[in-house]
């Protein structure tokens, strides 16, 4: 009897839907170049270099080595665990569930306010587009259509956001064409050489750039957010490490360049004076440089595109987290750890995220504090990966010797160190915020293992 009930048993778990292995290496990296989009750093003009006092390109740079020295970690952790659940299975497996459920919790903050940073950017720049539409409107549609696309399949999704990648690095290489076209007919810096671009002293304040770089930190969470989709990868072991390298440091490059430029056309100096609205410079910038009459609609149509392609990839990673906690008994599997049995999707976790995603009509007065608050649970994902690596490879595997010692414990530690300053450089908002979340996290694992007394089940790899 008790064989039969094993078999019967063994039978209905073999049954259980399991997500479809269809990701290769050029699909994965796609996929976390549409999450950031290589053109989103041209949003960002207006906000930080008003923060900064036209530091945009020293705040990047800040922000794309922490990150390039984080993606490093993570491509040595999804190698290991090269299964859903990304930082979250990280934590659990190298250091403990309890503190594995807490990483899961506050990436979810970030996973979960991305997208709704992104639907409230689309709302914004089709409202500029067409007054007549309210914002709400726009942020409504985008949420129907993005969880639309995820509910059934990735494999519809990858191949929009294969097209999200080839549109944006268009629109760069005319934007570059257009600012260089101006400058050189004496716009702007009147030079493509200007170090003022490049650093601004004018009223220069570390600590603000060090804020800047922290809300930064968010637009490179591409990288990270492809480390979910190990279960639906071709040969993760190799595929994923490389995806990860390839997204973060590609990224840290082009944003850096991108930034340049843009302050080679409009020097912030010269902005800071006439600029009506920073949450939508990108339009008057293509304005001053003498393209906006042609460009402004087709970056409108471009940004529309990008954040429905960070949403999708935001929410997918966002209901593959709840799907690894559901299936770890961190939430009711019942609902959290469902997979379609049609599609294969985790569909109510999507459906959840798109409930999430509609919060961006409350903040429609501000983009700047919608992407402060992201930043609070990417950095504390970074911060707890670099950590990993030092006792997932150091202390527990024991490996020894100088090259062993530089990349599992120097270089994550550096990142570490890094991205902890960073953490603490965030706005106070968002820091109220991220520890509101977190104390409710910690109060809900304390109800889960009455009282922290049991352990929080592992995952089972």
């Amino acid at each position: 009897m008790e064989e039969k009930n094993n078999v019967v048993q063994t039978a209905a778990t073999s049954a259980q839907p399991e997500l479809k292995r269809v990701l290769k290496l050029p699909t994965l990296v796609c996929q976390g170049l549409a999450y950031l989009c290589p053109a989103c750093i041209l949003l960002y003009y207006g906000i930080i270099n008003a923060m900064t006092n036209g530091n945009l390109v020293l705040a990047l740079i800040f922000a794309g080595f922490a990150m390039s020295l984080t993606a490093f970690s993570y491509s040595k952790m999804c190698r290991r665990f090269p299964v859903a659940g990304s930082v979250y299975t990280y934590t659990s497996k190298s250091i403990g569930p309890r503190l594995g459920f807490i990483a899961g919790w506050v990436m979810m903050l970030d996973y979960f306010l991305l997208p709704m940073a992104c639907y409230l950017s689309l709302g914004l720049y089709m409202n500029v587009m067409i007054p007549g539409v309210p914002i709400w409107v726009w942020i409504i549609l985008g949420v129907l259509f993005c969880s639309a696309l995820n509910y059934f399949g990735i494999g519809i999704s990858a191949i929009v956001n294969n097209f999200n990648v080839v549109m944006p690095i268009v629109t760069l290489v005319v934007t570059f064409v257009c600012i260089i076209m101006f400058v050189t007919k004496g716009g702007g810096e009147g030079t493509l050489l200007a170090s003022r671009a490049f650093i601004d002293t004018t009223d220069l304040t570390i600590a603000p750039v060090f804020t800047a770089a922290a809300i930064l930190a968010v637009v490179f969470v591409g990288f990270d957010s492809v480390t979910t989709y190990s279960e639906e990868t071709v040969n993760p072991e190799k595929n994923m490490p490389r995806a990860v390298i390839i997204v973060c440091v590609g990224a840290a490059i082009e944003f850096i360049i991108t930034a340049y430029f843009m302050n080679l056309g409009w020097p912030w100096q010269e902005a800071a004076g006439v600029l009506q609205n920073p949450d939508t410079a990108a339009t008057e910038y293509y304005d001053h440089i003498g393209v906006g009459a042609w460009m402004n609609p087709w970056f409108v149509f471009l940004n529309t595109i990008a954040c429905c392609g960070c949403c999708i990839a935001g929410q997918g990673a966002t209901a593959r987290i709840l799907l690894a906690m559901g299936r770890d008994g961190f939430v009711p599997n019942k609902f959290f750890g469902y997979v379609h049995p049609k599609w294969r999707t985790p569909s109510r976790n999507i459906l959840l995220s798109a409930a999430v995603g509609l919060c961006a009509i409350f903040f429609q007065g501000s983009l700047t504090n919608a992407y402060s608050l992201v930043s609070f649970g990417a950095i504390s994902g970074f911060i707890l990966t670099n950590i990993c690596v030092i006792v997932a490879f150091w202390v527990k595997d024991k490996k020894r010797g100088t090259k062993n010692f530089l990349q599992y414990v120097l270089v994550p530690a550096l990142a570490a160190a890094i991205c902890v300053y960073l953490w603490f450089s965030l706005t106070i908002s968002a820091k109220i915020i991220g520890f509101s979340w977190l104390a409710l996290g910690l109060i809900f694992l304390g109800v889960k293992t009455k009282g922290f007394k049991e352990l929080p089940p592992e995952m089972d790899l």
